[in-house]
């Protein structure tokens, strides 16, 4: 007669009588780890059933946009903000645009900033400085070269720092401002140049013309003359996209 009490197996270890396979238990069975037990994998887990549930989320989990000068990211109060570990962070940094130049002859727009892209690990990162440039200033009318823009950075005390460069001010010749470069990332773009009619242009701002201020974030100035001034160049950015 089949005993169909509950009963409770004790042992050290399950292994399997030939080849290197066990299985538990039948199909729709049910195992259940009780409250505060620990399973400890040292191994693999190989999971093929469709459906999983009660594993820990992953991926992207927060973001945080930096526009200020000096700033600090630390790790402990965005874990507790978000109440996740935070093992990676993709960190985006927009250098600042240069401006503009403002003579009668060999006038033009500044340049953009450089653009850097670096996945970090941030497992034994406990703070980055953060470093956002500002655009390079306007010229007053018939005043001469632009300014360059400042660079935007994350600077933590174990990776390579990640730096979008600043873009050049126009020199007051009919040589092109320098688009800003940029070091440290898995991508790092130059800033477009600043010419004659426009400032340089990136992924996050268009270069201006005449007496306009470059747009969005890295932008170069616009041109100056004689009779007015030229546009500052726009403030650069850092993004920090925080991963579990």
């Amino acid at each position: 007669q089949e005993d169909s009490m509950a009963s409770e197996v004790k042992t050290n270890k399950i292994s399997p009588a030939t080849g290197t396979d066990v299985t538990l238990g039948d199909a729709s069975d049910t195992f259940t780890i009780p409250a505060s037990a620990t399973l400890d994998v040292n191994g693999t887990i190989d999971v093929t059933g469709a459906i999983t549930t009660g594993f820990p989320a992953g991926g992207l989990a927060g973001v945080q946009v930096y526009t200020t000068a000096s700033n600090t990211w630390t790790k402990a109060t965005r874990e507790s903000a978000l109440g996740i570990t935070i093992t990676k962070v993709i960190v985006e940094a927009q250098g600042a645009g240069g401006s503009g130049s403002a003579t009668g002859s060999g006038y033009g727009g500044g340049a953009a900033g450089g653009f850097s892209k670096k996945l970090v690990d941030v497992s034994s990162v406990s703070a980055s400085t953060i470093t956002v440039g500002a655009g390079g200033a306007a010229i007053a009318a018939n005043a001469g070269a632009g300014a360059a823009g400042g660079l935007s950075s994350w600077a933590d005390s174990v990776n390579t720092d990640v730096v979008g460069n600043g873009g050049g001010g126009k020199p007051a010749s009919a040589t092109n401002a320098t688009g800003g470069t940029a070091t440290g990332g898995d991508i790092n773009i130059v800033g477009g140049v600043g010419t004659i009619t426009t400032g340089g242009s990136n992924i996050f701002g268009d270069g201006a013309s005449y007496a306009t201020a470059g747009q969005g974030y890295g932008g170069g100035g616009g041109y100056g003359h004689i009779a007015y001034g030229s546009g500052a160049g726009a403030d650069g950015i850092v993004i920090v996209w925080e991963y579990q």
